[in-house]
C-alpha cells in the first residue's frame, strides 16, 4: 500500500509522468524525485503529473493506449484504497471531476473504471445530472 512515497509508486506505475514531475519539482532530466511525504503533494502531483499531462490526452487520442489507461487507472485506484479524507479528495477533485472537463474523457474512461472508482464515478454522474449518466455508469460488461 502507498503511504507517503506516491511519486515512487507513480513513477514505478506510470513512468510517462517523469517529465512532467521533474518539471513540477524543478528537476533536471534523470534527478531523483522526493522519495517521501509526497503524499502532501498528492493534489499537485494527480493533477500537473498524471491528468493534465498524461490522462486526458491517451483519453482524447484517436487511438488509445489501453495498457496506460490501466495503468493510469490502476494508480488512482491504489491511492484511492489509502482510504484518507486527504486521498480520497484528490482523486475526487483532480481526476474524477476530470472526466467531466470533456464528454470523450468519461466515455473514453468507463471501460477503465472497474474496480474502487466505479461508486464515486456513479454517484458524481447523479450528483451533477451528467446527460446520459443520470442513473450512473452502466453496468460492468464481462470481458472473454
Amino acid at each position: 500500500m502507498i503511504t507517503d512515497d506516491i511519486l515512487g509508486r507513480i513513477l514505478e506505475t506510470v513512468p510517462e509522468t517523469r517529465p512532467f514531475l521533474e518539471e513540477k519539482y524543478e528537476l533536471g532530466p534523470g534527478e531523483a524525485l522526493p522519495t517521501s511525504d509526497s503524499l502532501l503533494d498528492v493534489y499537485a502531483i494527480l493533477l500537473d503529473g498524471l491528468v493534465r499531462p498524461v490522462l486526458q490526452p491517451a483519453l482524447a487520442a484517436p487511438v488509445r493506449d489501453e495498457d496506460l489507461l490501466r495503468r493510469c487507472f490502476g494508480f488512482v485506484e491504489e491511492i484511492y484504497a489509502i482510504d484518507s479524507e486527504l486521498t480520497r479528495g484528490a482523486v475526487y477533485f483532480q481526476v474524477l471531476e476530470s472526466l467531466l472537463d470533456a464528454r470523450e474523457y468519461l466515455v473514453n474512461a468507463i471501460p477503465f473504471l472497474q474496480g474502487n472508482l466505479r461508486e464515486p464515478v456513479s454517484k458524481m454522474l447523479r450528483t451533477y445530472a451528467v446527460e446520459g449518466y443520470e442513473d450512473g455508469l452502466p453496468p460492468l460488461q464481462s470481458r472473454p
